[in-house]
């Protein structure tokens, strides 16, 4: 088993290979609007709020989510009327709100709202530790949170996902930092979105990734707190043509993955057909690599799974047959790859350097594309 992933940052910068000069994609980027609109949530309303026109996405919310603990300060911090920051929302095109920025605070006083957590180890208000809201609502303190508001900005439906995507992206400051996947996870949800998550979760998939199988044990996995595996799987969607790329690595994601929602709300079998060469590659992989040896390359003195490396392989194999794929061919595959790293300096740069910029995302995909094709023929999806 590997003990190091070999992931790397995503760029800010844009790839002017698309045919569009650096002044044409500023200029398009400055002239998108944002629409903002100041309002106040009541907390006496906020529970019907989040039922009712709040999507909260708890099952998708970051993975690192508050403990007890820091919910219950938060809730003290407004019954102490505290200022607290404005949580940021966006409208959908359903007239319904995600929430951009601030999902954590709702979350907590919604939850307790509905007597999820009793308080705990508050110190101002420490009379309260142990109750329940409807504990204060015996006591006759219910109106200590009920009349309060919680500052909110609204970026109305008419702003594009894009420049939701930016504005979270520059509030994303302060405390434990979002990573662009979750902000992702937030901006882009839909149906596609929802796949990438199932996806995530196969057992095939987390035993490629060394992830744990037991829920329990998985929260302290990095891949899976940092919601690095729900990218992984968004990484082989879109990287898997490298040709259509546009613009940056980061933003070209988060552009696919709303193509993606998009396409899939009008034709649900797209979504079939995605899920299924998801499935060919990760059993084509496993079957040809086993667990262990599967996306790893040889660094200095350490084995590591390596991100770049996955990329070329999922690409490849998702056009294998993994029931086709005898150990003839299987022993075949895996020494060429061998031969590959070892001998191919332009695919060995391609895997370790740059590793985000289009040219080295086509070189290794094209590649591997290429290995797999001329070594596993009978095994092709035709």
């Amino acid at each position: 088993m590997t003990d190091v992933i070999d992931y790397p940052e995503e760029e800010e910068e844009l790839d002017l290979n698309d045919g569009e000069t650096a002044l044409e994609k500023k200029y398009a980027k400055q002239m998108r609007q944002i629409h903002p609109q100041k309002i106040e949530l009541p907390i006496s309303t906020l529970r019907s709020m989040v039922d009712e026109q709040i999507k909260l996405n708890p099952e998708f919310q970051r993975r690192d989510r508050w403990d007890v603990r820091k919910q219950s300060r938060f809730v003290e911090s407004i019954i102490m009327n505290v200022p607290v920051p404005p949580v940021f929302l966006g409208e959908d095109k359903y007239g319904m709100y995600v929430v951009l920025d601030g999902r954590q605070r709702l979350t907590a006083i919604y939850e307790f709202l509905r007597n999820t957590y009793a308080l705990e180890r508050l110190t101002v208000w420490s009379e309260l530790n142990g109750m329940r809201y409807t504990d204060l609502e015996d006591q006759g303190l219910a109106p200590t949170i009920k009349r309060r508001f919680i500052p909110a900005v609204l970026l109305l439906r008419e702003s594009s996902a894009e420049v939701k995507y930016d504005v979270f992206d520059r509030l994303n400051t302060g405390g434990v930092q979002l990573n662009s996947m979750e902000i992702r996870n937030a901006i882009f949800q839909g149906k596609f979105n929802r796949l990438l998550h199932k996806l995530s979760d196969e057992p095939v998939f987390r035993e490629l990734w060394d992830i744990p199988q037991d829920v329990a044990d998985r929260k302290y996995n990095t891949l899976y707190s940092q919601m690095k595996d729900v990218e992984l799987v968004l990484r082989f969607f879109a990287l898997r043509e490298p040709a259509a790329i546009r613009g940056s690595f980061k933003r070209w994601l988060g552009e696919y993955l709303g193509r993606a929602n998009t396409k899939a709300e009008v034709d649900e079998s797209y979504l079939d057909e995605e899920k299924e060469a998801f499935h060919r590659a990760i059993n084509s992989i496993k079957r040809v690599f086993g667990a262990d040896l599967a996306f790893t390359r040889q660094d200095e003195k350490k084995r590591l799974k390596s991100a770049p490396l996955a990329d070329a392989l999922m690409a490849a194999f998702s056009d294998i047959n993994p029931a086709k794929l005898d150990s003839h061919m299987a022993d075949s595959l895996k020494s060429e790859l061998q031969k590959m790293l070892d001998t191919d300096g332009q695919f060995r740069d391609a895997i370790t350097t740059g590793t985000n910029g289009k040219g080295a995302i086509q070189t290794r995909v094209e590649k591997l594309k290429k290995l797999v094709a001329a070594h596993a023929t009978a095994a092709l999806v035709i």
